[in-house]
């Protein structure tokens, strides 16, 4: 909201900022009434997409971790009626994603739905939990039974393996043709152990073409965040203001080249919109203003853009200490310390 806020009030009209986001509502964080209370807030936060997973809430696990425990088939179609039915009372055409951990998980709540009963074990743990044959055939068949209450379909998947996303796209479509679905090309997953370059690079084309309509990272800002601080507390350490400075460089060549805008930060986080509303306010005679006479004002100047418009792997794809134009290289002494490997 506040990047358009800053769009408009320096006359600009050229993005919509407002793309549509998905919700994670994890099992519902109870049962059905918390998932109905729930799916209302997150619509009122302005979600356009709630996601719901047929986990049990109490013993949620990620879908990359062992020991998850499955409610009964019915029980997670309840969960989307209830999801389905906020939407309605709120009046608003929300999206609902279905996702099922069936594909690894072992265990199950209740012997309670009928179909269920073809991968139980018979056996029982410690807990009382149901053990079940996980594996892609479940998943396909709890997908099948939650598409006629949502939108979107999900299989939280073991490894990025295009037969297997070919199989449980075809294994839903069999019975609901075009049913859109979702996949998570996750951080978990050790992609150049699993995959050799050119299916990693054709990989989501792939899984366009099966029907993948929302493919997505769960935990990209988690892993660029850490690993940007992590580099730049290594160069810190080894040659201090000498490696923020080389990372103030690569920003700086990066909003010239592709239009990044992090470099100004007190801009970004709408000093100057606010420096508007304060002159609107006075009829243009405060005193006060931020921005102005600021630091930032000062040393950083608007700069022309170059942007790049072209495909393919080029310095910015480098990690974010890596080679930054105009700069001297790095001695051999503290080359590897602020070069992180593969640069």
């Amino acid at each position: 909201m506040r990047a358009d806020q800053i769009h408009h009030a320096e006359g600009k009209n050229g993005i919509h900022w407002f793309a549509p986001m998905v919700a994670d509502a994890e099992a519902g964080f109870g049962g059905n009434l918390n998932a109905f209370e729930l799916m209302k807030s997150m619509i009122e936060a302005g979600a356009a997409c709630v996601h719901f997973e047929d986990q049990l809430s109490s013993a949620k696990k990620c879908g990359h971790l062992g020991g998850k425990v499955l409610v009964p088939t019915s029980e997670a179609i309840q969960k989307l009626v209830a999801a389905r039915l906020a939407a309605d009372v709120m009046g608003v055409p929300t999206l609902l994603m279905a996702r099922t951990d069936a594909d690894s998980a072992q265990l199950l709540t209740s012997d309670i739905d009928p179909r269920d009963h073809e991968f139980l074990t018979g056996e029982r743990t410690a807990e009382g939990f149901f053990r079940i044959r996980g594996g892609l055939k479940s998943a396909i068949a709890r997908a099948v039974s939650y598409a006629p209450y949502a939108d979107l379909l999900w299989c939280e998947t073991s490894k990025p393996d295009l037969k297997e996303a070919r199989e449980f796209a075809e294994g839903v479509h069999r019975h609901y043709p075009g049913k859109m679905l979702a996949y998570n090309c996750s951080p978990s997953f050790n992609w150049r152990k699993n995959l050799d370059d050119a299916t990693i690079a054709k990989f989501q084309r792939e899984l366009g073409a099966m029907g993948y309509r929302f493919q997505f990272i769960t935990l990209a800002g988690f892993h660029a965040l850490n690993l940007a601080m992590f580099e730049l507390a290594r160069g810190y350490k080894q040659v201090g203001m000498t490696a923020y400075s080389r990372l103030q460089d690569k920003e700086f060549a990066r909003e010239a080249e592709y239009g990044y805008e992090g470099v100004k930060h007190q801009r970004f986080v709408g000093t100057g919109y606010f420096d508007s509303v304060q002159q609107v306010i006075t009829g243009g005679l405060a005193s006060t203003l931020a921005l102005e006479h600021s630091t930032e004002a000062a040393q950083f100047h608007d700069v022309t853009l170059s942007i790049h418009t072209g495909h393919g792997p080029d310095a910015a794809c480098q990690p974010i200490l890596g080679h930054c134009p105009n700069l001297p290289a790095p001695s051999a002494d503290t080359f590897e310390e602020l070069l992180p490997s593969g640069d």
